[in-house]
């Protein structure tokens, strides 16, 4: 017998219009790729090759000390400890905001549920931008009634306490703002979990934390790791807020230190430094996209279940 040929034939039209996504795509890699790769040939170059404008170059021999002064003198280092603990935080905070609440307006019956899963679907629709002066200025009252009432149990007139300028506040506000429309898409997902998996859980005796953690999470646990991720890359490259909130130097993020950057080393002409800051606060999110690149393309995937 001759065997059957499974090859899939495409007509004309349909393999000109593949090559031609194909172009298109290719044009877009290289529109990402080439400023990447000129950010970190410009950061390894000296200013002197820089002002002749050898830009097609890859520099010869490379200037390592850019990324070492970046680091020291413009404070980079501490920029991007800072960046990492907020951002740590925040999807710490942001994870066991999201499933919890999530589980609960999915899950449970009780008298506000309508109420919360209305207003969290309104908060979709509130832009950030305008809720940042407002809570600015309702977190400095919080903070200036806070250090009057530790002034008045500790006896101390001189204590000071600044609830805006704080990383830790910081972190909440970026965990709080972030909540309603992951918590909108995740309470959908979790109603779509079968009912008789929690019934026989409760009836063989388990709480509702290792329902919670054992049953729920499992089926949940890509939608989750995908919002936890792009919180991550967000919370990493987020300016305004942060721009908002901290003053002092000590407590600035990357987003805030490459402008300090930017205007320290931009003034003296020495753009190798400026580059060179610039790849230290890219260079963390393009790793995590590499580590993760198939869970983040595959984020919406709900085909894993209890084990």
């Amino acid at each position: 017998m001759k065997q059957r040929n499974n090859k899939i034939r495409f007509s004309a039209g349909s393999t000109a219009m593949r090559w031609l996504l194909r172009i298109i795509l290719y044009g877009w890699a290289v529109t990402i790729i080439f400023p990447l790769f000129w950010t970190l040939a410009t950061s390894l170059k000296s200013s002197k090759v820089f002002m002749q404008g050898d830009v097609w170059n890859w520099p010869d021999p490379m200037y390592l000390t850019n990324f070492f002064r970046a680091w020291q003198e413009a404070n980079m280092g501490a920029y991007t400890f800072n960046t990492l603990f907020v951002t740590v935080l925040t999807v710490v905070l942001f994870a066991i905001m999201l499933t919890t609440t999530s589980y609960i307006l999915a899950k449970y019956d009780f008298k506000f549920v309508k109420f919360f899963e209305k207003y969290y679907f309104v908060s979709m629709m509130i832009p950030g931008m305008l809720l940042l002066v407002p809570l600015f200025f309702q977190l400095r009252d919080v903070g200036d009634w806070l250090q009057s009432v530790i002034r008045f149990v500790t006896g101390n007139p001189n204590y000071t306490f600044v609830l805006t300028d704080n990383l830790i506040t910081l972190s909440v506000v970026y965990a709080v703002t972030a909540l309603p429309t992951p918590i909108f898409l995740l309470t959908g997902f979790m109603r779509g979990i079968d009912k008789s998996f929690l019934e026989a859980a409760r009836i063989d005796g388990a709480s509702e934390m290792y329902i919670f953690t054992r049953i729920v999470l499992p089926f949940v646990k890509p939608i989750v790791l995908f919002q936890c991720l792009t919180q991550f890359m967000g919370t990493w490259n987020e300016y305004m807020t942060a721009l908002t909130f901290l003053e002092n130097e000590k407590n600035y993020t990357l987003s805030v230190g490459i402008q300090k950057l930017i205007a320290q080393f931009g003034y003296q002409s020495d753009y190798g430094a400026v580059f060179a800051g610039l790849i230290i606060s890219l260079l963390p999110i393009l790793l995590l996209y590499v580590v993760f690149q198939k869970t983040i393309q595959n984020g919406t995937d709900m085909s894993e279940g209890i084990k």
